[in-house]
């Protein structure tokens, strides 16, 4: 065995360069890891922006928030989820909820479930929407 690579016992490793030791445990020292940076991050505190941050937000760029009509479209259609049950027993809370109350969506779970043509489907989802005002 290599004599340089060993410690005697009870002798502490020498510590690495350029590192800063930071006691986490009474026990044991480890080494300062910083985490990782996201380039967008800082543009959100004040620094200005790198030209990376900038890259990395015109490649990710956040979803536009939601009208209060769709939001509230949404929480009409989960007032919705439970009568819909009733009607289409076959069709799951999840799957209801998923669609978001577009008839279109509705129109094809009816066809996948139930087996109905497309004339029937567009027919029970129509008289389902005046039915409940949806």
């Amino acid at each position: 065995m290599n004599a340089s690579l060993t410690t005697p016992a009870g002798a502490a490793p020498a510590p690495l360069p350029d590192a800063k030791r930071i006691p986490i445990f009474s026990t044991a020292t480890f080494y300062e890891i910083k985490p990782p940076v996201i380039p967008g991050a800082l543009i959100g505190i004040g620094a200005p922006p790198t030209a990376a941050a900038l890259a990395w937000d015109r490649e990710h760029p956040s979803a536009p928030e939601p009208s209060t009509a769709e939001k509230s479209g949404k929480a009409d259609w989960r007032r919705h989820i439970g009568s819909a049950r009733l009607t289409w027993s076959k069709l799951s809370g999840g799957e209801l909820e998923r669609i978001q109350g577009d008839p279109a969506k509705l129109i094809v779970l009816l066809r996948r479930h139930y087996s109905f043509d497309l004339h029937e489907a567009d027919r029970q989802v129509k008289s389902f929407f005046q039915r409940n005002r949806v």
